[in-house]
């Protein structure tokens, strides 16, 4: 731990009005935000012992995981998760991170029940995707198990994940049609909704009645 030491300099940064360069024994310490200078009442000649250098710069850590978890958010919805990986990308300590994530709930910036609720409705919406697509997205973003089984839940309420199936299989008909044989066909067809997120039985059943409705007489 270093010995105590004088502030001999406040400066503030050019680039960043609310940062400000910290300078203790004629030397430059660290950069800092201007709330730290009025929490430490940091002032030329404060002497600051090494345990309030220590607190100064977990402080700041403190303040700079912040930030990067707002700039984060500030571009679209996140979960818990995925703010959790990107400070944690940044070699945040979990203790920070957890602190982070604490007044990001407070904030009510965070909400993994409503966002997975929303991600299942946008993503069928635009994309057609079935459960077993819905479910791995959301689990890939560190949403909880119950959470995804409560959004697909409610998601069914409003949807026929059979008919929608059923569509996706008769929009790419167009890609399969010219095979020479309805195996063919249905394996293209079938291996199609399956990568969209249906499984195995209800794609097959999708298949089955496109290529009934597209029999030759």
């Amino acid at each position: 731990m270093p010995p105590s030491a004088t502030v001999t300099a406040l400066k503030a940064q050019k680039n960043n009005p609310d940062r400000v360069s910290l300078f203790l024994d004629g030397e430059f310490a660290l950069g800092i935000h201007q709330d730290l200078v009025v929490k430490y009442d940091l002032h030329t000649g404060r002497t600051l012992t090494p345990e309030e250098q220590a607190q100064l710069e977990a402080d700041e850590r403190l303040i700079e995981a912040k930030q990067c978890a707002l700039e984060y958010l500030a571009h679209k919805p996140r979960t818990e998760g995925e703010v959790r990986d990107r400070l944690a990308q940044d070699d945040y300590e979990p203790s920070i991170i957890e602190q982070v994530i604490t007044r990001l709930h407070e904030l009510s910036y965070l909400d993994d029940e409503t966002y997975a609720h929303d991600f299942v409705k946008a993503r069928f919406a635009n994309k057609s995707y079935g459960p077993h697509r819905l479910r791995r997205d959301l689990r890939e973003r560190g949403v909880d198990a119950g959470l995804i089984e409560e959004a697909l839940a409610g998601l069914r309420d409003t949807v026929d994940f059979q008919e929608a199936a059923h569509a996706l299989a008769e929009k790419y008909w167009h890609r399969v049609a010219d095979e020479s044989h309805p195996l063919k066909q249905a394996k293209k067809l079938q291996g199609y909704l399956v990568r969209r997120g249906y499984d195995t039985s209800m794609a097959r059943a999708a298949v089955d009645t496109v290529q009934n409705e597209h029999a030759t007489p």
